[in-house]
């Protein structure tokens, strides 16, 4: 059964300077259990389109199915919890009066509203601050308390956007710890974030975004199939690449040279052929596995070349 359904996603925003693009033409399905970073450079769209399947932003084009229900409705609202960037909480109250209002949407009785805070307060170690003031919490306290009130709040769908930054490395951990067994429990939790690293550790899957379109979906399961030939030269790096990229289409420049993907039978040794015939001053070469940043420079690339 398919939790979060998008197609064909359109959202345009209209600004002083004219109308640009927040997310274009979107299409993706998630099934319950499955964990999805969200990622690309700023203004790629991440944000606009958690903020679309809350129900925040209204689509100018397409469609949002969250759990059987239209995005913004009530039933998709109930099954949704979303933690936005920065962080939108009353300052005048606790964390705990906070996490109990958002309870009281969900609980049936006033022992099960403060059953699901202890368990939110639980999942975000937030018992330490959970009876000071909102207003008075550092960031990091800040994103643990959004994150715990998504957690009650979406039954079934959750999205985090940037919520782990700011967050202590000890926490951090613990945090990442919780939303794979959030996802072990069948719920669908979909996270917007800058750190590759940590996207790449906890997702089963990646919507790569670039000027609002999906450029990739890529199982993160498969990220140690493709191996890829780093090259680093000692001259002009661009010239390097420039010359690479006319053998190789698909490769990726960075400062220092290339990374070429080692695909349809391409190996290192016809690489450092091709370098050789270029007369190509190298640094160093290596093989290694590709990384989710390889696949985001890549798929950016690519797209401002479109």
């Amino acid at each position: 059964m398919t939790l979060v359904a998008v197609h064909d996603a359109t959202k345009r925003w209209t600004r002083s300077r004219g109308r640009w693009l927040g997310i274009d033409r979107i299409s993706f399905e998630v099934d319950p259990g499955e964990i999805v970073g969200v990622v690309g450079p700023n203004g790629a769209g991440k944000s606009t389109l958690l903020r679309a399947l809350s129900g925040t932003a209204r689509l100018t084009r397409g469609s949002m199915v969250i759990d059987g229900y239209r995005a913004g409705t009530r039933g998709a609202r109930r099954a949704f919890g979303y933690a936005a960037d920065p962080p939108l909480m009353p300052p005048e109250l606790s964390g705990s009066e906070w996490l109990q209002y958002v309870a009281s949407h969900r609980a049936t009785s006033r022992g099960h509203r403060l059953r699901l805070m202890q368990w939110a307060l639980e999942l975000i170690d937030g018992e330490s601050f959970a009876d000071r003031r909102i207003g008075t919490y550092s960031r990091g306290m800040a994103q643990r308390l959004a994150f715990g009130a998504a957690a009650i709040a979406g039954e079934r769908v959750l999205a985090f956007d940037e919520t782990l930054n700011g967050i202590d490395p000890i926490v951090h951990r613990r945090l990442r710890g919780r939303i794979r067994e959030l996802g072990g429990a069948g719920r669908v939790v979909l996270i917007a974030s800058h750190d590759l690293a940590t996207i790449e550790r906890i997702t089963t899957r990646v919507l790569v975004l670039v000027e609002g379109r999906l450029v990739a979906d890529v199982p993160t399961a498969t990220l140690l199939d493709h191996r890829v030939a780093e090259i680093t030269v000692t001259g002009d790096a661009r010239v390097a690449a420039g010359r690479l990229l006319a053998h190789y289409p698909e490769s990726t420049p960075t400062q220092l040279g290339v990374l070429i993907p080692l695909q349809r039978g391409l190996s290192m040794e016809h690489v450092l052929a091709t370098c050789r015939e270029e007369r190509l001053p190298i640094a160093q070469s290596r093989t290694r596995y590709e990384t989710l940043e390889d696949i985001v420079l890549r798929a950016t690339a690519a797209a401002e070349k479109a």
